[in-house]
């Protein structure tokens, strides 16, 4: 017999306490991930080579919170549909939200390239100024399509931009994203089997990254930074998998008709 579900917790949004928990796994895990960035600037380590580079750690949290907006955006449209209770066709909602995710990066690009800089010393504000981001775009595309000089590769930008595999990058990102879309529609019913392949993406990319960790040394970090990051993962997963072993609650439309005056009225 499957297993009873779990009453909502009160004051909670109908969550249960698995979606609690899991949800304090995950932020928990969050914490953990930024504590080596966190230390760092606040020169707090034990060994110096656990300590990561200054602008290494302004970029790790300022990619952190580069999510919260995505959230919140998350959560207004669930609240959005929630409250409409009506059904949606779901490829238009996709194609509006894409359409305007697509005009608010163009807005807030200009005010975001030059954060790359960011932890560079005092002058970082001047390592990519927006006014370039023009310019930046066009090298973009030609890095892209292989035909960016030498000269701009090497000394263009405060680092040497790397060509080789662009194109095949920008590809395999795509192509990942069209192979979440589909799993998503066609395993809708399989929820389990999709969040399981959700869990096995993240240690799939924990695991690149530390391939990629290992074999540049620049970035190479001690062992108290490396068991910080794969605590984070496996709290993570936990947290995930214990989030959804519960399923919410499917939202239900109900067609409210008015009601129709007696016709008859009048002529008595």
């Amino acid at each position: 017999l499957p297993a009873p579900t779990p009453p909502p917790v009160k004051g909670w949004g109908g969550l249960s306490r698995y979606h609690i928990i899991g949800t304090g796994l995950m932020f928990l895990a969050i914490l953990l991930g930024l504590t080596p960035a966190m230390l760092s600037l606040g020169h707090i380590y034990i060994t110096k080579e656990d300590a990561m580079p200054e602008r290494t750690a302004y970029n790790t949290i300022v990619f952190c919170l580069a999510a919260v907006p995505a959230a919140m955006s998350q959560l207004y449209k669930e609240h959005t549909l929630t409250r409409l209770r009506q059904p949606i066709d779901r490829n238009a909602l996709n194609l509006v939200l894409s359409v305007f995710q697509l005009l608010f990066a163009i807005v807030v690009s200009p005010l975001a390239y030059g954060l790359q800089g960011m932890g560079d010393g005092p002058g970082w504000t001047t390592l990519y100024p927006s006014k370039s981001i023009g310019e930046n775009f066009s090298h973009s595309v030609s890095c892209f399509l292989g035909t960016l000089d030498e000269e701009t590769m090497k000394n263009g930008y405060p680092e040497i931009a790397e060509c080789d595999w662009a194109w095949s990058l920008v590809l395999l990102h795509v192509l990942s994203i069209i192979s979440v879309g589909v799993a998503i529609d066609k395993l809708a019913a399989a929820t389990k089997v999709m969040y399981r392949g959700v869990s096995f993406g993240i240690m799939l990319a924990v695991l690149l990254m530390f391939i990629y960790q290992i074999r540049d040394q620049w970035c190479e970090y001690g062992p108290l930074v490396s068991s910080f990051h794969l605590t984070s993962t496996a709290i993570l997963i936990v947290g995930a998998e214990i989030y959804h072993r519960v399923s919410l609650a499917d939202s239900t439309f109900e067609t409210t008709y008015p009601e129709i005056g007696d016709l008859y009225d009048d002529e008595d």
